[in-house]
């Protein structure tokens, strides 16, 4: 029995050392410290660098795993959820689960769900309660950071980046091709007629419009590939890794698809939206902005095609 009691407390001042699994711990042996000031102080440190709630639960994860049987956190506030990677899903089975809530004075500060392998006694739920909280306001306010990037990087009608996400993710696709000569492309589209479109049956279908093709668009792309919207009726797609005989056929994919998926009306008829755009390569010899320029271009000749065939 010394023996045994030599190599747990080993294992405590060795923190490469052996450690029993906690299914072999006797559930009466506590492993707390007895007091948190130094994890208090690391988490706190830890949320002046975290800049997003994931972050923050994974350093509160890694700090208290080793202490107690906990498998992974979930938090919870208003309409946000952040969960670990470990955490497990709905319609996986939980052993034991907690729920923590995190508020301080009259402020609540969300819920934060403890899966574990077994059910945390009430001095070790207290404990972790404590250790939680010096957390709670920095989970919410890079909740509201992470928020507020995607809302001024997002359009707000169809959900895709927009103009200034583009301006950023062109420069650095450019950057890549510069320094790993892989070839990638832009595709800019427009939709032909739309102000007809506002004009006859009102703005509501032009909007509804708008979400179809940016629907139309996101389903074409690859996982690797970015779509955006510019405003109006501009639309752009970044494909990184692809020339213009892949982008060809994506545009083409999405003019079929388009044709495919007309947009009804409540009296029955349909509006189909039709697109002209154009298409760009990298090329070292230019800027990002001139990337854009030919893309540009590319659909004017495009659009004036289609008038000549109109006309």
């Amino acid at each position: 029995m010394a023996a045994y009691r030599t190599t747990i407390l080993d294992s405590f001042s060795d923190p490469q050392g052996y450690r029993l699994p906690f299914s072999v711990m006797p559930n009466g042996v506590s492993r707390l410290p007895a007091e948190s000031t130094r994890l208090d102080h690391e988490l706190l440190m830890a949320a002046q660098r975290c800049m997003d709630p994931m972050s923050l639960l994974n350093e509160l994860l890694d700090r208290v795993r080793d202490l107690l049987p906990i498998s992974g956190f979930a938090w919870h506030q208003d309409h946000e959820e952040v969960r670990t990677s470990e955490f497990p899903s709905a319609e996986e089975a939980v052993v034991a689960s907690h729920s923590i809530d995190l508020r301080q004075d009259d402020v609540r500060l969300g819920r934060l769900w403890v899966s574990a392998s077994r059910p945390i006694e009430a001095d070790e739920l207290a404990w972790l309660q404590h250790l939680a909280q010096a957390i709670a306001y920095p989970l919410r306010n890079t909740c509201l950071y992470q928020r507020a990037l995607i809302e001024a990087q997002q359009d707000p009608l169809t959900c895709l980046k927009n103009r200034r996400a583009f301006d950023m993710e062109l420069a650095r696709e450019q950057a890549r091709f510069v320094r790993y000569g892989i070839k990638s492309s832009l595709v800019i589209f427009d939709l032909n007629g739309f102000k007809a479109i506002n004009d006859t049956w009102g703005h509501d279908i032009g909007d509804r419009l708008l979400s179809l093709f940016a629907t139309g668009l996101q389903q074409m792309l690859r996982e690797t590939d970015h779509a955006y919207r510019f405003g109006g009726d501009e639309f752009s797609a970044i494909l990184p890794a692809t020339n213009l005989y892949g982008a060809k056929i994506m545009a083409n994919r999405l003019v079929d698809w388009l044709n495919n998926h007309p947009l009804e009306l409540p009296s029955g008829e349909k509006v189909r939206i039709r697109t002209s755009y154009g298409m760009a390569e990298t090329d070292s010899r230019e800027q990002d902005q001139d990337w854009f320029r030919r893309a540009d271009q590319a659909l004017y000749q495009a659009k004036r095609c289609q008038k000549l065939i109109a006309v």
